[in-house]
């Protein structure tokens, strides 16, 4: 009898630090981060420097409420995601690829966007500050697409793609301390001019990330095939579920745009009666006719996907724009309702509420932190710098270690559930600052964090230009402990979502598939402002953070939900289903 060979014990690897620290001497590391930074200014300037200065200006919350409706970019950027799957060069760039010239231009006007608020004034042209901020959020969204898809292309290894995650988030928070400790430090002494053109200036040399990067070697050979559910289906009914979608997303941006033009108007327009009427009917057209529409197109046409070449054979223009239409609008829907079955329905809940109060928020922050009505702080602005720029980014950044900590300890759902939670809690925290900070004081007092919050924040004062009052140091000391608590449990939130969400994307329409989920994270809080800015000057910032509580227990609700779905799963198909 032979004897059987001795298997050879497998080669050591070495440990994953190891490979890390390895791994950031490649120039693609240094490349992520510059990008990165560059992803995070546009976010900065149009979410927080332009309500803090719109606040400074005198812009009341209500108007602030409406002209925060332009970063619909965001919310729908994954309409136009299936152009950027595969681009062609742009025009003259083509030394740089597909990736890379697209990136350079992109990152070239956003900065000649950011410079235009320096010669802009609120007061007198609205118009034009709100034109300006439209076009950012629109080119934003498209710079953050191209980076993703060369941030995956680009990665070799799986921790090539760890490491590139956490220095996407690096770079971005640190645009975070450029758009707001030091711009608003410098704000206070310098005005907002200097501020404006001092972003513009980062992004400028942000390309220098650009000309660094290698480009993807995917984007220079083109894939010969496709998956989609269009072949498996006849023209003559592909064709009016095309034109059932147009027509609904016609209508939805006709409604933005109406009452858009409506509420800067000498006239105004009711941001609470557009958000009651309109809002439930736009998320109708834009997300539940689209789902409605799939889920009949698989349960009674029988379509299913099918590997196809991407050029076609002998077909008309009409049919060439079918056929892309098509591919476009339904195929990552169909596919996450063909492998989730009524599953999908809980995701496209949880993508549209699990971010709700975290993204309705954003507009609100400054005019609570520096205004002085509504039950407003009345703080300067080198005291949010301090509370919310240093303070704040610190606790996301710390947030979001602990969520990925505790991902690995504890499982997915449960940090899922978990943020879900702790997002909502924390709008009590506000709503006890905006009510006289009763229950802060008693913690601050309880645990002795007074003292030392009092001294930085009496260091902090001599930061600010402006006369500090009496209870100065009592006051930052709450606006501190809150922002940090706050902040910590964004950063929970933000790496539980993208986590699920990432589990649930099909890697094959990767692309668009995440831009449609990540999208509609935004869109509810991004419809929810001018409805929440009147409520702010009706009953003050009180009511309104203990409605966002309420409003937060929903997808607390939808989570518990989606975890008891996932665990009676057997292992086999919650593996298919995410893969």
């Amino acid at each position: 009898m032979s004897e059987t060979p001795a298997t050879q014990p497998p080669i050591k690897q070495p440990p994953r630090a190891v490979r890390a620290l390895k791994a950031m001497k490649d120039r693609r590391m240094v490349a992520m981060t510059l990008l990165a930074f560059a992803a995070g200014l546009p976010m900065g300037a149009t979410l927080g420097l332009l309500n803090a200065w719109l606040t400074e200006v005198g812009i009341t919350p209500a108007t602030i409420g409406v002209l925060s409706l332009v970063t619909l970019g965001y919310a729908f950027k994954y309409l136009w995601a299936p152009l950027f799957q595969d681009p062609r060069p742009f025009p003259f760039l083509e030394r740089l690829g597909a990736r890379r010239s697209w990136l350079l231009v992109l990152q070239i006007a956003l900065a000649a966007l950011l410079a235009l608020f320096a010669f802009s004034d609120p007061t007198q042209n609205m118009a034009l500050v709100a034109f300006g901020a439209f076009l950012i959020t629109l080119l934003s969204p498209t710079h953050d697409l191209l980076l993703d898809a060369w941030r995956i292309e680009v990665a070799r290894s799986d921790v090539d793609k760890d490491m590139m995650s956490a220095l996407y988030q690096l770079g971005y928070k640190s645009a975070g301390f450029v758009t707001g400790f030091f711009a608003l430090l410098i704000a206070e002494h310098a005005g907002w001019v200097i501020v404006f053109l001092m972003v513009a200036g980062f992004m400028l040399l942000s390309v220098g990330g650009t000309l660094l990067a290698p480009e993807p070697e995917s984007s220079r050979v083109r894939s010969e095939t496709r998956e989609t559910f269009y072949k498996s289906l006849p023209q003559k009914v592909t064709l009016p579920a095309i034109m059932i979608i147009g027509i609904g997303w016609l209508i939805a941006f006709g409604m933005i745009m109406v009452f858009v033009i409506q509420a800067f108007s000498p006239e105004g327009a009711s941001g609470s009666a557009f958000v009651r009427n309109e809002g439930p009917w736009i998320v109708a057209f834009t997300v539940v006719l689209p789902a409605l529409v799939s889920a009949f197109l698989i349960f009674r046409k029988q379509a299913h996907p099918q590997t196809v070449a991407i050029q076609a054979g002998p077909e008309t223009k009409f049919q060439a724009l079918q056929r892309i239409l098509f591919r476009s609008i339904f195929d990552p829907m169909m596919d996450l309702i063909f492998r989730l079955r009524w599953g999908a329905l809980l995701v496209l809940l949880l993508a549209l509420t699990y971010r709700f109060t975290d993204a309705v928020w954003g507009s609100f922050a400054y005019p609570f932190y520096l205004g002085e009505n509504f039950g407003a702080l009345g703080h300067s602005l080198a005291d949010v710098a301090i509370a919310s720029k240093l303070f704040g980014v610190i606790a996301t950044i710390l947030g979001s270690l602990m969520g990925a900590v505790l991902i690995g300890v504890i499982g997915r759902m449960p940090v899922f559930f978990l943020g879900g939670v702790v997002a909502a809690v924390t709008n009590l925290l506000y709503a006890d600052l905006a009510a006289g900070a009763v229950a802060v004081d008693s913690f601050l007092a309880f645990t002795r964090l007074d003292a030392p919050l009092i001294a930085l924040a009496d260091w902090g004062s001599t930061l600010s230009a402006s006369t500090t009052e009496a209870d100065h140091g009592q006051r930052m000391a709450r606006l501190m402990v809150t922002i940090f608590a706050e902040n910590i449990a964004g950063g929970l939130a933000l790496v539980a979502i993208t986590a699920y969400l990432t589990s649930v994307v099909n890697p094959r329409f990767a692309a668009v598939q995440y831009a449609l989920l990540a999208s509609l994270t935004m869109l509810i809080g991004t419809l929810g402002r001018p409805w929440l800015g009147e409520m702010i000057e009706k009953h003050g910032f009180y009511h309104v953070f203990i409605i966002t509580f309420w409003l937060g227990g929903v997808a607390v609700v939808l989570s518990i939900i989606e975890w008891v779905r996932q665990a009676r799963l057997p292992e086999d198909d919650e593996e298919q289903a995410s893969a």
